[in-house]
């Protein structure tokens, strides 16, 4: 059997709990826009909005989980994890795009009201209904990402199973704004665009934390100080290491690349440093995961060096 066979052969834990969100948030989005235009609110029209965004991040994370474990081949000599960056950045500005309209049809309804322009009627009791099965749906949903993103140590499932809980927030906006119009009268009916203004706020916050984070990734940003300085403490702590220094660091899609340079006593043996070397790569991929991309440079220790090299 052929590596890309072996690859191709069953689903991962990743990938079924994906297959799971893709299809609750399929229904959850049809379900919300559905009874939002029936029902005549535009904070559950938003609300499924969101919830589509969730179901596009889906789509992402699955094919960033195909593509992580296919292995790297001539072309692509440091795996595929970038087309999961690239995907996530084309998902945040079509949902940056979308906030800006769900805040445009809020802010109008927002006047409306304060006019007394609104509609002749609030929004149906089944928006209410519906907002408070989305908000359980979705807290099942981040539990059970967050439940296989710890069991798999994935952060791409970490920030899907956030992006669940955002939505779950927004639902629970949905059903406060919705449910005092339904419950105490028409004159609270200028909740429900409140309600959407909220909701797109969300979206705009998610879809600025996504676009930053892919942006850093496509532009080579190096990991977070306290990860560098973790990788450095971690070189210093393999015996016959000494001298850490020139550390570059940057992300493959969900995985980091680590290149190091480090000093080995000038008589050690060519084997024993192999196997120094080796056991430091090992606890990097350990820690970081078994795609990490890590490269070594060794060099003889300088005569009388007895200081720690810092992080570049």
């Amino acid at each position: 059997m052929s590596e890309e066979q072996k690859i191709r052969r069953g689903r991962s834990p990743e990938e079924r709990i994906t297959a799971v969100s893709i299809a609750a948030n399929a229904a959850l989005t049809g379900a919300k826009l559905a009874v939002g235009v029936w029902g005549k609110s535009a904070a559950l029209v938003a609300d499924a909005a969101h919830s589509l965004s969730d179901f596009a991040t889906d789509f992402a994370v699955l094919a960033g989980v195909h593509f992580a474990r296919k292995p790297q081949d001539e072309d692509h000599r440091y795996g595929h994890g970038k087309y999961e960056t690239l995907a996530t950045v084309a998902i945040a500005l079509v949902l940056a795009w979308g906030t800006l309209g769900i805040g445009w049809h809020a802010l109008k309804g927002i006047l409306q009201a304060v006019l007394g322009e609104g509609p002749a009627e609030g929004p149906s009791a089944w928006v209410f209904w519906m907002a408070v099965v989305s908000v359980v749906a979705k807290g099942w949903l981040y539990r059970a990402t967050m439940a296989t993103a710890r069991a798999t140590g994935s952060p791409a499932l970490v920030a899907n199973a956030w992006h669940h809980r955002s939505d779950a927030w927004s639902s629970v906006a949905v059903a406060g704004g919705t449910g005092a119009s339904v419950f105490f009268g028409r004159q609270w009916a200028v909740l429900d665009p409140v309600a959407a203004l909220f909701v797109a706020v969300l979206l705009g916050r998610v879809a600025w934390q996504l676009l930053r984070e892919q942006l850093g990734a496509l532009t080579d940003r190096s990991l977070a100080p306290s990860l560098c300085d973790e990788i450095l403490a971690m070189a210093r702590g393999v015996e016959g290491v000494s001298d850490p220094h020139k550390l570059r660091t940057r992300m493959v899609g969900r995985y980091p690349v680590i290149d190091l340079h480090i000093r080995l006593p000038a008589d050690m043996p060519l084997e024993q440093a192999h196997r120094v070397a080796t056991e430091l790569e090992h606890r990097y991929l350990a820690r970081f995961g078994r795609e990490t991309l890590v490269t070594l440079h060794l060099e003889p220790e300088k005569a009388g060096a007895g200081t720690a090299g810092t992080g570049a």
